[in-house]
């Protein structure tokens, strides 16, 4: 359940003044993508398990998952289990988010090719984390969670003229919201690499959760919080891909940044300590109470 409050920031005009620079492939990536039908290897359920991982120990590409919960596994590529877009748009006005989610769940999501209708529509929900602020080797604040200077979502509008992601979301579970899902956005090396030409952009949505980091071992910043996310981030989280698949027509596929950009010269390895099963058991109460429209509406009276 949602306990924080809700705040949703509008980031307007996020229109970049120059050009990024181009990223060159020496593979189509650790899960195998196929650039003529804009898909990774396997059924949806096998991209999810090869696509949400992140890195191991040893700073490298953990292996693929074995298993996903069943919560996830029961819903990915599925167009079944979906809430209705009214039952769905009667708990984001409860929840203050009318605007800003619900009065666009009859809209379509981006699609490839920079929104060619005749292009597939947006398939990855792509999870990130911001990878700062950084403390260096200093501890991390008691009220990590709630402290203004870590969760500040100003921070993160249209950073560097680009916008972080379609998503940011705190500590605390509120969002700024830089781009609609159905604005095309690249935020991986993968997506703008050279050798797609620009064909993913609007195959990939992406949210960032924020996480401050710590100095890890000789340097770096491989170290989170415990845990890693909040709650709140999770449900949010939750509350997101299931915006995302209602208007997708179905579940769509989730993929961490790290697994993406794995075999590109830095890569990310966000998100770091990310728990699956918190995000899945998020989905299932959020599904759970979708499903009981009825006291959404009394709620909402």
């Amino acid at each position: 359940m949602l306990v924080c409050s809700v705040q949703v920031a509008l980031s307007e005009g996020c229109k970049p003044g120059h050009l990024r620079p181009l990223y060159f492939l020496k593979t189509m990536g650790a899960c195998a993508f196929d650039p003529e039908t804009l898909s990774f290897a396997g059924s949806p359920v096998e991209q999810a398990m090869c696509l949400m991982r992140g890195m191991d120990a040893t700073r490298n590409l953990a292996p693929p998952l074995d298993r996903l919960p069943v919560a996830l596994a029961g819903r990915i590529g599925e167009s079944t289990g979906l809430p209705s877009r009214e039952v769905l748009s009667a708990y984001l006005s409860k929840q203050d988010l009318e605007w800003d989610f619900a009065a666009y769940l009859w809209q379509p999501l981006s699609r490839a090719h920079d929104n060619d209708p005749d292009a597939p529509m947006a398939r990855y929900f792509v999870i990130h984390d911001t990878s700062g602020p950084n403390y260096g080797h200093r501890a991390f604040p008691e009220d990590i969670d709630v402290n203004p200077k870590i969760n500040n979502l100003k921070s993160f509008v249209c950073a560097d003229e680009w916008g972080k992601a379609h998503v940011v979301i705190n500590r605390s579970g509120d969002m700024l919201v830089d781009h609609d899902l159905s604005i095309p956005w690249r935020e991986t090396k993968f997506e703008q690499a050279a050798e797609f030409g620009g064909a993913l952009k609007g195959l990939f949505l992406h949210t960032e959760l924020i996480q401050p980091r710590r100095t890890a071992g000789r340097g770096g910043d491989g170290h989170s919080p415990d845990p890693a996310f909040s709650a709140a981030q999770y449900d949010r989280l939750a509350l997101l891909y299931v915006i995302a698949s209602v208007r997708a027509g179905q579940w769509l596929i989730p993929a961490f940044h790290a697994a993406l950009d794995a075999d590109i010269r830095n890569g990310h390895d966000d998100p770091l300590n990310f728990d699956i099963e918190s995000f899945a058991n998020g989905l299932d109460r959020l599904v759970e109470k979708l499903g009981r429209p009825g006291e959404i509406q009394a709620a909402h009276q």
